[in-house]
């Protein structure tokens, strides 16, 4: 997906050399899960996987061990696996602080006890997934809202439904409903040409739509603590903030 090809690409230009080598003391947290991939064994990578293991929307986040060995070869391809499998603990490892411990700058993330929480390289059968899932949420929308290339995010607030889209070359399109309506009907409120902006090496990011002297910002949390929101959004006129609701649901 070109959206998750976009942030590859910026966590990449991030960090183009590994500088220091892992600490001795990450590696025994480490080291399991280079084996586990290198002998293959979906079972023993299932139990280094933290719970639940995000996808890029509209993919389903992955909930539970049997789930992930069921969706195991939409995750990992024989590539990536035999990279990890394969991989230096010297040499390709970093941990980048509070943010947790990568692989080969940012393919995959592992926390402190040796659990696996992001992946950031799809896979062709994923993919062809994502675009079925696509076809079906189009047909859930209001036709003024129902052309798009891919789908970003699809968010609630106590207040608000959300959605932002991607009409393609990153052209970011802002929907918004009250919360006591339904996506088949016709927006509140739609805005066009977002800005994307990423906020250090994490993948963390927001968008910025513009009204006038409004602003509507979602911020997106990749990486965070256990009790971070999935995102949040926030409205401004000038610069007085007008709005700030974590979000509450997130497909």
């Amino acid at each position: 997906m070109k959206y998750l090809n976009y942030i590859l690409l910026c966590l990449f230009l991030l960090f183009t050399s590994n500088t220091f080598a892992l600490e001795q003391k990450y590696h025994e947290s480490v080291l399991p899960v280079i084996a586990a991939f290198k002998a293959e064994d979906k079972t023993a990578i299932a139990a280094h996987i933290r719970y639940p293991l995000k996808r890029q929307y509209p993919l389903p986040d992955i909930k539970n061990e049997a789930e992930f060995i069921n969706r195991f070869d939409e995750v990992f391809d024989d590539e990536l696996v035999a990279v990890i499998g394969s991989s230096n603990i010297n040499t390709d490892w970093d941990k980048v602080g509070w943010r947790g411990i990568m692989l080969n700058n940012g393919v995959m993330w592992v926390d402190t006890d040796g659990k696996i929480f992001g992946i950031n390289r799809g896979t062709s059968k994923e993919q062809a997934f994502a675009k079925r899932l696509i076809e079906q949420d189009k047909q859930s929308l209001h036709s003024s809202i129902n052309t798009f290339e891919e789908p970003v995010l699809d968010w609630k607030t106590a207040s608000y439904h959300i959605r932002v889209d991607d009409l393609g070359d990153r052209n970011y399109r802002y929907a918004v409903w009250s919360s006591d309506k339904r996506p088949k009907d016709k927006p509140d409120l739609v805005l066009f040409n977002g800005d994307i902006t990423f906020e250090g090496s994490g993948g963390n990011h927001h968008y910025t739509f513009k009204n006038g002297r409004y602003s509507y910002i979602l911020h997106v949390t990749i990486i965070g603590c256990d009790t971070s929101p999935p995102g949040w959004l926030e409205v401004y006129k000038n610069d007085e903030q007008l709005l700030n609701e974590p979000i509450i649901s997130a497909k």
